[in-house]
């Protein structure tokens, strides 16, 4: 296995010089909600009858236009995603459009429809990297996940396609209960391929999907989620790195008191790049701030234009506060609870999000617990 994804010095110098311009650097288009798999824990996906019965999908030359725009105002990085972003008609012709425009482009995938065919064309407009969730390391949990019974057999021959084309790889895992076994497995994976994986036990309730899931969805209990979440810390540095980083305390927050009294009377405001220099278009059109935040009546950027949208996205993440509580928690740096977390969660911005609190609260005793074994075992 590779070192742990580090986003590039120039690429973090350029999303905070247009953070504070408020500069549209980076975005992401969601061409579809529809796939080819079905996993039950997706926040989007959606069958064909259900994203018909809304509107139609936006056609090839929408997107294309789109990207355009987004270039002038000052896009460099775009994120192509789904749904199945594969699973959209015309894709390649998308892709290969918004390609022409200069745009350094990655992709979402869980990479089951990449065959010869499709690398053969990708070589001649190459992403600059290929984001593949790899849901377990066997096919039997692929149709437990995924409802799909050959979704590791069809992703790690993409995986084998993509390297001999190098084209870049970087892998994702979503832990939950139900390929939780495999974890070890998906890393060893990694490690033989030598590709990086970033894996996370946190799955955001599907707002977007269902807006009755708040602080639901079909995934682990906090305090399952924060072992799995101290076991994924362990396996992403291996045992010298882990013992090293707990000698030295970088597991943020380990040793503080974490009833902290909080000291302000206004929450904080939002951390990330969401609605400063970044943004995120669904499949329908609607400019969100960030795709795991549900927005009432955001602006279709296919019918205000682009820069109304963008104004609005700024002024919508300026105005978000989270809750008072969060702000001098002892806790912070390790929970980071975002505003996506918070509302999916919550429902609102003030509320604290008590599922991913009680994970992060739980997740030092996990840590401690693999470090005694480390070091009983010697």
């Amino acid at each position: 296995m590779k070192a742990k994804y580090v986003e590039a010095p120039l690429t973090e110098y350029l999303h905070r010089k247009a953070s504070v311009l408020h500069n549209p650097l980076s975005g992401t288009f969601e061409l579809t909600p529809l796939c080819n798999m079905n996993c039950r824990m997706c926040y989007v996906r959606m069958s064909k009858k259900d994203q018909e019965a809304i509107r139609p999908l936006r056609k090839a030359e929408e997107w294309i236009e789109l990207g355009k725009i987004a270039k002038e105002k000052g896009m460099l990085y775009l994120l192509l995603t789904g749904g199945e972003p594969f699973f959209y008609p015309n894709f390649r012709y998308v892709m290969e459009s918004l390609h022409q425009l200069g745009l350094l482009i990655s992709i979402n995938t869980n990479a089951t429809l990449i065959n010869e065919e499709t690398v053969a064309w990708l070589k001649d407009v190459p992403p600059v990297r290929m984001n593949i969730t790899l849901y377990g390391a066997s096919d039997e949990t692929y149709e437990r996940l995924c409802r799909n019974p050959h979704g590791f057999t069809q992703v790690t021959h993409a995986i084998h396609l993509l390297k001999e084309a190098g084209i870049p790889i970087k892998i994702n895992c979503s832990v939950t209960p139900f390929n939780k076994d495999d974890l070890e497995a998906i890393f060893d994976f990694c490690e033989k391929e030598e590709l990086i994986v970033q894996a996370t036990s946190y799955m955001f309730p599907p707002l977007r999907r269902d807006e009755t899931m708040i602080g639901q969805n079909e995934r682990f209990t906090s305090d399952e989620a924060a072992y799995y979440s101290a076991l994924i810390e362990y396996l992403s540095n291996g045992k010298e790195r882990f013992l090293e980083h707990y000698e030295d305390n970088e597991y943020n927050g380990l040793l503080a008191d974490q009833d902290s009294d909080c000291q302000v009377i206004e929450g904080e405001g939002m951390h990330c790049r969401a609605g400063k220099c970044s943004f995120w278009v669904t499949w329908e059109g609607k400019l969100l701030a960030c795709g795991m935040m549900p927005v009432d009546k955001p602006p279709n950027v296919f019918e205000t234009g682009f820069d109304e949208a963008w104004q609005q996205a700024i002024d919508t993440a300026s105005q978000i506060r989270l809750p008072v509580e969060c702000a001098n928690c002892s806790q912070k740096k390790q929970c980071h609870a975002c505003a996506a977390m918070v509302y999916t969660e919550s429902g609102n911005y003030h509320t604290v999000p008590k599922y991913r609190c009680e994970l992060a609260k739980a997740y030092p005793k996990y840590v401690k617990e693999f470090v005694d074994k480390l070091k009983g075992d010697g």
